[in-house]
């Protein structure tokens, strides 16, 4: 079993090496610092029911969540963005059944939550269509309580000492902004990554205790070298092998990102416009500055929005087909989304999660600094079951919006050791793109001072819908509405046989014989 923990500070707050004491535990002063925990574990030493559907089913399995709160701007290396919720990609093994596809929902609901609207990978899955045979899930999981009791509860107890999954802190999980599960049937190991916002940090980590643990940590912080690469970051700080080490190393290094952070100023926020009603238009405000990548310098880079959207709302694919009324929308293209989608049936008769989309945006041509623009990206929404009062409120997840930009076709980023990957829209890209993310900024956080920096990234959707209290009248109004239907085309076809006299024997008048 391995352990990395490593603290990220800003360049500007270094830690001071002397004031580290490294052997079995490592201690230093508290710092300011986002923090990210990765535990490789193998299939041997993983709970036996977790284990069993790892091995009986899984070829590839990733599960990515990210918090619903905006948090402060990210620290590098740390500078991935997915929608707030639940993302799971999974691969079956060749030739497994529908009945082992299915423990994986069984596995979701233990991991997070028995409220998880997972039935079965058939029905709740949309399949990708790729040569992988991947399938895609989303849900919307606000937080990693349920998934803290799991460990307490089922890994904890399993080993005599305090290591394993409990080295994540599973009472910190409540403040995490990210975890990342992986397993792949090649490497047979299950990663755990967890992360956290910049936030005051003890520096107080202890060692596992088995003879074949590790347990490394690393402070560093970004740095800016001469010799640096245009497609790299680069960072400096001090890493220690605990009971290995009796002294912390500096170190320097650069590696290949394709998570990158666009200049601090530009940033989008999302909005719907007023009223929604049943066909909303999801609104983006997007100050990107210039791209990231002068053209003149081989690099291209396109704007894209990449959707999150549950069963409850979607996006009408050849609505979006047309050129002209997207141009008017500030939309350059409609470039994947997930199938099928049902245009009609109402939300409580769909199994599956949704929907995703990833769309181009079309930023306005300038030679310098873009100014803010608006594109916007008309939604429908299903109907929904009855509710007192006549509306129900669901939520909206904000997307992710980006430049992709082309890199070098020799640039290895499987060489980033905080490299993150299978996050849904990188799939849709070369792997050698670069993908700078613009900073998420909700509309409270804009017009409020530093204290709503933890706004939502979600928007609420208040739906018209049947009034429960009153839907009693509309069961006797249509009773009453088909009755007299009824009886009014009854009484039609009476007045005709009576008129008519339809019904009766016919007499036949003898006709005479001619020659």
């Amino acid at each position: 079993m391995r352990v990395r923990t490593t603290f990220f500070h800003r360049p500007e707050s270094p830690v001071d090496p002397a004031q580290l004491r490294v052997g079995a535990t490592l201690t230093g002063p508290t710092i300011d610092a986002a923090r990210e925990d990765r535990v490789t574990i193998s299939l041997d030493d993983v709970p036996a029911t977790l284990a069993r559907v790892l091995s009986d089913s899984v070829h590839e399995l990733h599960v990515r969540w990210a918090a619903r709160t905006a948090g402060t701007e990210p620290v590098s290396p740390l500078l991935s963005r997915i929608s707030p919720g639940l993302h799971v990609f999974y691969t079956p093994l060749p030739g497994t059944s529908e009945e082992k596809q299915d423990a994986v929902c069984t596995l979701l609901r233990t991991l997070f939550g028995s409220s998880l609207d997972c039935k079965s990978v058939k029905t709740s899955f949309n399949y990708l269509g790729d040569d992988n045979q991947t399938h895609q899930f989303y849900a919307t999981v606000d937080d990693l309580t349920p998934f803290a009791a799991y460990i307490k509860a089922d890994w904890c107890p399993s080993t005599a000492k305090d290591g394993g999954l409990c080295g994540l802190r599973a009472d910190q999980l409540d403040g995490a902004s990210a975890l990342d599960l992986s397993y792949d049937a090649y490497s047979q190991n299950l990663k755990v990554t967890t992360q956290w916002p910049l936030a005051e940090w003890p520096l107080f980590v202890t060692a596992l205790e088995g003879p074949n643990d590790r347990t490394e940590v690393g402070i560093m912080g970004a740095d800016q070298p001469s010799t640096l690469g245009r497609h790299e970051l680069a960072m400096s700080g001090v890493v220690a092998v605990l009971v290995q080490d009796d002294r912390a190393k500096p170190v320097m290094f650069a590696f290949p990102s394709r998570h990158r952070a666009t200049t601090a100023g530009t940033s989008f926020s999302a909005a719907l416009t007023e009223p929604t009603g049943l066909h909303p238009t999801l609104q983006l405000r997007v100050a990107p500055g210039p791209p990231p990548r002068n053209p003149d310098d081989g690099g291209s880079c396109r704007l894209h929005t990449y959707l999150t959207l549950p069963r409850h709302i979607f996006a009408d694919r050849y609505q979006l087909g047309d050129s002209l009324f997207l141009a008017s929308k500030n939309l350059t293209a409609l470039h994947h989304m997930t199938q099928p989608v049902d245009l009609e049936a109402p939300d409580y008769a769909v199994n599956v999660w949704g929907s995703a989309a990833l769309i181009e945006l079309a930023p306005p041509a300038v030679s310098s600094e873009a100014a803010e623009f608006t594109a916007e990206i008309p939604l429908h929404l299903r109907y929904l079951l009855p509710e007192a009062g006549g509306y129900r409120t669901v939520e909206l997840p904000y997307p992710t919006v980006f430049w992709a930009c082309e890199a070098d076709k020799d640039v290895q980023f499987a060489n980033n050791p905080f490299d993150r990957i299978n996050i849904g829209y990188d799939a849709l890209f070369d792997e050698t793109t670069e993908f700078w993310h613009v900073q998420p900024q909700p509309a409270a956080q804009q017009a409020a001072d530093k204290a709503a920096a933890t706004a939502d990234l979600v928007l609420p959707i208040r739906v018209p819908v049947l009034d429960s209290n009153k839907s009693q009248w509309v069961n006797v109004g249509t009773s009453a509405a088909i009755l007299v239907g009824f009886s009014w085309v009854l009484w039609k076809l009476l007045s005709v046989y009576l008129r008519t006299g339809y019904g009766r024997p016919a007499t036949v008048k003898p006709t005479k014989k001619t020659q």
